[in-house]
């Protein structure tokens, strides 16, 4: 009788214990798997983002966020007959790379691209893709301006040589002439979305101007003007530019790295 007393006793005293011991290798345990899996996990871009309050019924129709184009998808440059151009200043000659005001630039590696967004529906979506830094500043300036109530939406990031090689053909086919079609489309070989630093924006609460002149009319494109250059941002093409090209209120590039900015050192002295 008085061993089930002392046996009893014991386990009273004992059992507790076992288990806050238990407690505490199980939490350690869990902590060790929570840090392995965070240091070997990549970091990543969110995807998507909410509506802004006063996004119209139009605009929720496309996609917020970030990829290949392809022949499916709208097309990438403006087909209206307010396009503008420009003759290049006589001051400053072109240099003997470039191609119908357009500067060279060699086809970044596709698998180091990030796809950071998506843009269109069904058949004719597709997923954007820029340089990882690019793609965070992107990301950080669209969010800014999200909570400002402007709506940016990306339409197109990098692009490989093969597929400007389709969209410039479909310019010549729709302008009549190469000399033409590079007024609004660099050759292949020669856009600057081959670099992954170079995004075209639209103001997802007008979706008809997507790639058009009347961009810069929008809220999207005022707000660029005075905020992209926080984010490393500028635009490519201006009115009146020295590659005398047509003005895209639309093409931005970033240059907020040492990388990227080399990558445009060039079209950044004209």
């Amino acid at each position: 009788m008085k061993f089930v007393q002392k046996l009893w006793l014991w386990l009273r005293l004992s059992l507790p214990i076992t288990l806050i011991i238990i407690g505490i290798i199980l939490n350690i345990y869990a902590v060790f798997k929570f840090i392995k899996h965070r240091s070997s996990s990549p970091s990543s871009i969110i995807t998507q983002t909410q509506t802004p309050p006063s996004t119209s019924s139009t605009a929720k129709q496309k996609n917020v966020f970030p990829s290949p184009i392809t022949s499916q998808t709208p097309k990438p440059y403006p087909t209206t007959s307010t396009t503008k151009t420009h003759i290049t200043s006589p001051e400053i000659q072109p240099s003997k790379e470039q191609k119908f005001g357009h500067f060279p630039y060699k086809e970044s590696n596709s698998k180091q691209m990030m796809i950071f967004a998506s843009y269109a529906q069904d058949k004719n979506q597709r997923f954007e893709k820029l340089a990882p830094e690019t793609a965070q500043a992107l990301m950080k300036m669209i969010y800014t301006a999200r909570d400002e109530g402007v709506w940016l939406v990306p339409v197109s990031g990098f692009r490989t040589v093969k597929t400007q090689e389709k969209l410039f053909k479909a310019q010549i086919k729709r302008r009549g002439s190469v000399e033409a079609a590079a007024k609004v489309s660099a050759p292949p070989g020669y856009s600057e979305h081959h670099t992954g630093f170079a995004i075209d924006l639209t103001d997802g609460n007008f979706p008809k101007k997507d790639l058009t002149i009347d961009f810069e009319n929008t809220n999207a494109y005022k707000w660029l003007t005075r905020h992209a250059q926080d984010f490393g941002f500028e635009l490519s093409f201006p009115p009146n530019n020295l590659q005398g090209l047509s003005y895209e209120p639309w093409h931005w590039r970033y240059i907020g790295s040492p990388e990227a900015a080399a990558a445009f050192a060039q079209a950044r002295k004209f």
